[in-house]
């Protein structure tokens, strides 16, 4: 029984500049790999479901312009939520680019539920927070087979002379056709995610919270100091962290960018290209220790040359990401929710 049905924004430029990148950018391909990101950004346009500022459901991921904030994060963790069960009960979709979605799904509600964390109780983020975590490491298996894979082929590609990993390939490929989400596991999730969308109106925030408040300023410390740890020594667990921490900047951008979209979706666009930088120099780090792992996978001197490609690689990506990084987060966290929320003020007169 397959599962899952990829879809989410709607067929906008953006959309279409993610499924170019993906099929044609470098990075990509080293990321996730270009079938995968192609195929999900391609479903995604095809059915989306985001409605738009002029009225109607929609289930973008953004608070509209005259939109009551607290109204809006129900909107937008209904949004996931429905997104993630209209995945779970289509059979005939993409299992792989399926999953990639949801779990992305799953990904934007913590990180929805770390904006408004300040304003509810700690019981109920921390039971949120886990069942979302939890479910999303269930889904894993499949996903972490193809972008090993896909992360090789990559690798292979802007590398052209890694000899002697014939056999490894076909070890991470045998994985992949055996990894996926069975039926019981669907129907679990399911239920988890119907358990879910009943909790929505529990972790809703107080009237009169604001997006760009203690929530927003909390993460942005957060991707600070995990900026400075990188710095400091950037070990595969510390660029880890701040991709997350990057992650978060971006999903929180987007949801406030409607208060000035002129200056707040060039700043969602740039976190966009730091989280997906680390997110290809994690996909690398997963692949070096899978890699190191499998001796006898190997021809001699193979896996010493690919785990020497896989550090070069990751190095290249962090020479991109750290001025970025740097750029991004220059300011300090109070000013820069101080200057947020003006903003959101200002988007009503």
């Amino acid at each position: 029984m397959n599962m899952l049905k990829v879809g989410e924004s709607s067929p906008s430029e953006r959309v279409q500049r993610a499924i170019e990148r993906a099929a044609h950018d470098t990075r990509a391909r080293i990321g996730a790999g270009a079938a995968v990101a192609a195929r999900a950004a391609v479903a995604a346009a095809k059915v989306a479901r985001a409605g738009d500022d002029r009225g109607g459901p929609s289930r973008g991921y953004r608070l509209r312009r005259k939109e009551n904030p607290v109204a809006g994060v129900e909107r937008i963790a209904y949004g996931r939520i429905d997104d993630a069960l209209d995945h779970a009960r289509d059979h005939d979709a993409d299992p792989v680019a399926s999953v990639h979605e949801v779990r992305k799904d799953l990904k934007k509600l913590r990180s929805l539920l770390r904006l408004v964390r300040p304003s509810i109780p700690k019981r109920i983020y921390r039971r949120e927070n886990v069942r979302y975590r939890d479910l999303g490491r269930e889904l894993a298996g499949a996903r972490d087979a193809e972008v090993k894979l896909q992360t090789l082929e990559g690798l292979r590609e802007i590398s052209g002379d890694l000899e002697g990993v014939e056999a490894y390939a076909a070890a991470l490929d045998a994985e992949r056709a055996g990894a996926g989400v069975s039926a019981a596991d669907a129907e679990l999730a399911i239920a988890e995610l119907e358990g879910a969308r009943k909790a929505v109106p529990d972790w809703s925030p107080t009237n009169g919270w604001r997006p760009p408040g203690p929530g927003f300023v909390r993460a942005y410390r957060r991707g600070r100091e995990a900026l400075a740890a990188v710095q400091a020594d950037p070990a595969d667990e510390a660029v880890h962290e701040w991709r997350k921490r990057s992650k978060d900047l971006w999903y929180h951008l987007r949801i406030v960018r409607r208060a000035w979209p002129e200056a707040l979706e060039p700043l969602a666009d740039e976190a966009h290209e730091l989280s997906d930088l680390l997110g290809d120099h994690h996909d690398l780090a997963v692949l070096a220790d899978d890699v190191s792992g499998r001796d006898d996978r190997f021809d001699d001197g193979a896996q010493g040359d690919l785990l020497a490609a896989i550090r070069r690689r990751q190095a290249e990506l962090l020479d991109d990401a750290l001025p970025l990084g740097e750029r991004l987060y220059a300011e300090r966290p109070k000013p820069f929710g101080k200057r947020l929320d003006a903003y959101w003020r200002a988007k009503k007169r």
